[in-house]
């Protein structure tokens, strides 16, 4: 776990997806002439892509982590909002203001007006995910935190009070507050540490390589990995926590004998790369996201647990007691129809693992192709 220090001062580089007006006066100035004019009615039409959005997600996704639709599906709804504006389908736009909305946002757009996807703190509490559109921040998941909330919030930018990740001390912060994890440090794999740094463990006992996102991967890497370093040398990272996350990824190249020797190389590691080279280039960093996409997957489904309330451990093994929903059984009074329900149970647990998996897979091959087909886009 980490003692939080002050952050560094902020930072000029504009990284992937991060909170950030390039151009800023031009920008306002499109702003001021295509959009202020009509915000309502671009409440209206991103309101209506929303619509469409969670027609198409519910079925896909009406869970996360235990939680319906749409909560904590930020990223899911902005990318298909992001995928949707792109050609928008004049029918789903039941309404005169969508459509006023609709001609609003092209006319901007075809003047040079911007839209980035954007990921960063918002008000300090949580991670999101929303637009920058030219200097508007707008919001068509604002939902997924509090569902009471109105689902399309729409401000100007300079007042949302959303801001670029700093470093991973910035990100521990919000990460514990947010998803509820513990954080440690990535004692594990030391030629990735200076990359992804962290280990967390989420509250199903899931444990991940972190953070395996475009932005704090080049943060890791235009900061030159003295914020990784920072966490490196003053987290800790217990030996039970280690041994799990060793046994789970048994067999993978570059794993430490221990944490106390992954530190010390970890550490290194990140000095050599700060000597050797000013910035990696996109493909390494592109190599790196799809490697610890691989190998989280891989911890997620050995350390996970099932999410049905059902839970072994080597005590109650070792007593023949069962626990479920927090009841403890003999196994050996089970009646014979209890025997068998007991391996339905575990039949199906073992089929969602294998479904999970299978998710986990498909996901991490879509942002793969999806960062890719970015580089290919021309830039804004």
């Amino acid at each position: 776990m980490y003692k939080h220090s002050n952050s560094r001062a902020v930072r000029h580089h504009v990284l992937p997806n991060e909170p950030r007006i390039i151009d800023a006066q031009r920008q306002a100035e499109l702003t001021a002439a295509y959009l202020q004019p009509w915000l309502l009615e671009l409440e209206a039409f991103f309101l209506a892509v929303r619509a469409q959005i969670d027609l198409k997600l519910i079925p896909l996704y009406p869970y996360k982590l235990g939680k319906p639709y749409p909560l904590g599906q930020c990223l899911e709804i902005s990318l298909e909002a992001q995928q949707m504006l792109k050609a928008v389908d004049p029918v789903i736009l039941t309404s005169d203001k969508a459509r006023h909305g609709h001609h609003a946002y092209l006319a901007f757009r075809r003047a040079g007006g911007v839209l980035r996807q954007v990921w960063g703190d918002l008000r300090g509490e949580f991670f999101q995910n929303a637009f920058q559109l030219g200097s508007l921040y707008v919001d068509v998941s604002n939902d997924t935190v509090t569902p009471t909330k109105p689902k399309v919030e729409i401000l100007p930018f300079q007042d949302a009070n959303f801001t670029p990740i700093r470093d991973f001390q910035h990100f521990i912060r919000i990460a514990e507050r947010y998803w509820k994890v513990e954080v440690f440090p990535n004692y594990l794999l030391p030629e990735i540490a200076p990359y992804c740094p962290l280990i967390y463990r989420r509250g199903d006992g899931a444990l991940m390589l972190a953070e395996a996102s475009s932005y704090m991967v080049s943060l890791a890497n235009v900061e030159a990995f003295t914020s990784s370093e920072d966490v490196l040398r003053n987290g800790e990272l217990p030996g039970v926590i280690f041994g799990q996350a060793k046994a789970a990824l048994a067999g993978t190249s570059g794993l430490a004998s221990d944490a106390f020797s992954g530190r010390l190389a970890a550490l290194q590691k990140c000095k050599k790369l700060r000597h050797t080279v000013h910035q990696s280039s996109a493909h390494r960093l592109n190599h790196i996201l799809q490697t610890v996409g691989r190998l989280n997957m891989r911890l997620v489904a050995a350390t996970a647990n099932t999410g049905l309330n059902f839970q072994k451990d080597k005590a109650m093994e070792q007593n023949n007691l069962l626990t479920i929903d927090g009841k403890q059984y003999a196994l050996a009074a089970l009646s014979e129809p209890a025997r068998q329900q007991l391996q339905m149970l575990q039949m199906s647990d073992q089929r969602l693992q294998e479904l999970q998996r299978d998710l986990a897979i498909t996901q991490t091959a879509r942002n793969a192709y999806l960062q890719a087909l970015k580089e290919l886009l021309p830039q804004s």
